[in-house]
């Protein structure tokens, strides 16, 4: 199996996690198990999301390392339309690990349950016709 078949199968099973983590959430708010598990589920699905896209770059010769510089270069080859929406997912998932404030967090969980549910939905559609 090759790098890129490899992380879009953890991908796909990182994304039916947060799925539920994210139907949890939605039940109830502020019960602060859900919303950890959110959190945790949002990390764990961005970081395999953006590796994705690093691992199909590599296919088409393009190399990137960080994060960023991956979003970058999928914005510019066109592989993703959404760049400045996958700019804040990093930014957000970044702040996630470190936000004590809980107005904060409040404000991330309602992108991570609204904008970037829709954004990684549509990229797990997307990556079903990434082909090396």
């Amino acid at each position: 199996m090759t790098r890129l078949k490899e992380r879009i199968e953890n991908f796909n099973k990182a994304y039916n996690l947060y799925l539920e983590m994210l139907n949890c959430y939605k039940t109830d708010k502020k019960e602060n198990s859900y919303r950890l598990a959110l959190t945790q589920s949002f990390e764990i699905v961005f970081e395999l999301a953006w590796k994705v896209l690093k691992d199909y770059l590599s296919t088409k010769k393009i190399e990137v390392f960080t994060p960023k510089d991956t979003i970058k270069s999928a914005f510019n080859t066109q592989i993703i339309k959404n760049g400045q929406i996958w700019i804040d997912m990093a930014n957000d998932r970044n702040a996630s690990t470190h936000e004590y404030n809980m107005d904060k967090v409040d404000l991330i969980l309602e992108r991570i349950n609204t904008v970037y549910a829709k954004e990684l939905a549509d990229f797990k559609e997307q990556i079903k016709d990434f082909d090396e």
